[in-house]
């Protein structure tokens, strides 16, 4: 909407200038109207103080037929409107439809034929008109309108060859079976409209929403909600038919077009141009995976397998088995660890046992078990900790370090002086409590003293004290509390710190019990692992080689905190022959600690 305001002199004007004036207005009236953006309405305003009527109705004369409005149609309807006596504040109107053109002729709504209409509205100031067509109803197309999961964190699609657009991955999207995925609503063809110059306003044809709909995922169509005009529902669901992980496919804009449920992720290559998994938010499934590259790191619940790990590091709470890890590799599994063969990597595993098929150069190991029971291999240069070794058919090279049962005793060690630490809480609790207990005794005296002075807290004093011999807090409280309304002394508030600070003592002692028990357990528990420490080694010594045993605390996992440094239990060296054949067994008992034989 735009207002065209030009200041003239209020004179009678010839005949030429009139028309020079129209012109001028025409001219300013028509860039107005093609800057609008509303096709299907003008609306304009010319201030009638400024301009003559003549003027105005000389401008339109020329302006209206560009736009498809034929002077005969508005043109005395609008006369007899600006010659109108109009009061101050008052408006006059003026409304008629407009003929219709052959556009519009061919357009209608069911039966009622539709067109465009003018409308001037007048005030003694200023002269407004609207010409209105027929607005376009948008087509909409169909969309995904809700979403029941956080599908902007989902997986990317995979790839011909095994790829997959991660990108940033943080979390994988896990749904059970008979869920609801999305809410996708169907297309909706819009309407042709009519501009306010009599032209078609076109429309899109509407679209539905393109998804491929893959392994696990059902459409039903909705039936709850409202139907749309035609008694058909306004969009469908997608719902999950199995537990797994969800699957999406998104095109070049990101947009999704594709969405299927897994229970298994299979990768050919994972490197920097995929990104890390599981670094936030752990994946929760099973990964199969042809390489990992170096400094890629993955995180999963699930069970891992891997053919090649060259630098890169997983994390599972399940299981991995892994053909080969390469130099700065590093495996932690909270279950078993299956390997064939590793270079310069880091192998440990929380709860299972390290199964080692080929051999170990210089690598870090530790575990409950570890096991090598498949014939001939290698271990050159390695340092294994575990309660459990079992080494048959290997021949070692370099110098290899065992540290028998040194987890054991560090989480021995911690636990007894966790629970030294809680005994002395728990004495430092209880001489407190004796201590203000005196106290409160002296302090109950002396309140008594002053209670004396007034008769009517007497009263209070009495169920106070007997209260206070099984310490009944709910009426020492309530008494405490009449005494302090009408007489709150140093003295009485002293008494009742006291009494609010005796009373959470008893649960502090209850918890330092309870957590004495927690102790006690795991200790138990730890003994038990110890009890059932077993050392196997049989195999060949190369040239050169040693194999050094740790028993108790590894001193390079405790040296910084000051733990004694330990020297080996037992050492095995090669002598001048090619291979030396050793047998070792080992075991731990509380009474005769480790014992060994040769």
């Amino acid at each position: 909407m735009n207002t065209t305001n030009q200041t003239f002199s209020k004179v009678t004007l010839s005949p030429q200038k009139v028309q020079e004036k129209a012109d001028i207005l025409e001219n300013n009236l028509f860039k107005s109207i093609s800057k609008q953006t509303d096709h299907a309405k003008m609306h304009i305003k010319i201030n009638r103080a400024n301009f003559p009527d003549p003027v105005i109705n000389k401008g339109l004369l020329q302006l209206m037929p560009k736009f498809n409005i034929k002077p005969r149609e508005y043109l005395h309807g609008l006369r007899d409107l600006m010659q109108k006596d109009i009061p101050e504040s008052k408006q006059e109107s003026f409304k008629t439809d407009l003929d219709l053109n052959d556009t519009e002729e061919i357009y209608f709504d069911d039966s009622n034929i539709v067109s465009r209409n003018f409308e001037a509205i007048a005030s003694k100031k200023e002269l407004e008109i609207i010409v209105r067509g027929i607005p376009a109803i948008k087509s909409i197309n169909g969309e995904i309108s809700k979403s029941f999961f956080d599908h902007k964190l989902s997986p990317g699609e995979l790839l011909k060859g095994g790829a997959i657009n991660f990108k940033e991955i943080n979390k994988y999207p896990i749904i059970n079976a008979d869920k609801k995925l999305f809410y996708i609503t169907h297309e909706k063809q819009g309407k042709q409209g009519v501009s306010f110059d009599g032209k078609i306003i076109p429309v899109e044809e509407a679209k539905p929403f393109a998804i491929h709909i893959g392994p696990g995922v059902e459409k039903r169509e909705d039936s709850t909600n409202d139907l749309d005009e035609a008694g058909k529902s306004k969009g469908y669901f997608l719902h999950s038919q199995s537990t797994g992980v969800i699957i999406l496919n998104r095109n070049e804009k990101g947009v999704i077009n594709g969405i299927g449920i897994s229970d298994k992720v299979e990768v050919k290559k994972l490197d920097y141009s995929t990104g890390n998994i599981g670094t936030q938010f752990t994946c929760p499934i099973h990964m199969k995976i042809g390489e990992i590259c170096n400094d890629f790191k993955i995180r999963v619940n699930g069970k891992v397998e891997v053919a090649v790990i060259d630098g890169g590091e997983i994390i599972t709470n399940n299981e991995a088995v892994i053909v080969n890890a390469q130099s700065g590799s590093a495996v932690m599994a909270l279950k078993d660890i299956i390997i064939d063969y590793a270079t310069h990597s880091k192998i440990i595993s929380e709860h299972g046992t390290i199964t080692i098929n080929k051999g170990l150069i210089d690598c870090e190991t530790s575990s409950k078990k570890v096991v090598f029971e498949r014939g001939k291999g290698l271990i050159t240069n390695n340092q294994i900790e575990t309660e459990n070794l079992s080494l048959s058919g290997l021949y070692f090279s370099g110098k290899n370090s065992i540290y028998f049962g040194n987890n054991l005793f560090v989480e021995k060690e911690e636990l007894l002086t966790s629970r030294e630490n809680l005994r002395a809480e728990k004495l430092k609790l209880s001489n407190t409590q004796e201590e203000l207990t005196q106290k409160l005794h002296a302090e109950l005296k002396r309140m008594a003293t002053q209670t004396l002075a007034g008769q009517d807290l007497i009263k209070h004093m009495k169920p106070i004290i007997i209260a206070t011999k099984t310490m009944d807090y709910e009426i020492i409280y309530k008494e405490m509390d009449a005494i302090q309304k009408r007489n709150n002394t140093k003295v009485v508030s002293n008494v009742r710190k006291l009494f609010e600070t005796l009373e959470k003592i008893p649960q502090s002692i209850r918890s330092c019990n309870d957590s004495e028990s927690t102790f006690n357990e795991k200790l138990n528990a730890v003994n038990q692992r110890m009890a059932s420490m077993e050392l196997t080694i049989e195999g060949f010594l190369r040239r050169a080689a040693t194999l050094e045993i740790f028993c108790g605390i590894s001193s390079d996992k405790n040296s910084k905190e000051g733990k004694k440094m330990l020297k080996p239990t037992l050492i095995l060296e090669s002598d001048d022959t090619e291979k030396k054949y050793i047998k070792v067994t080992g075991t731990y008992s509380s009474q005769n600690g480790f014992e060994f034989v040769q």
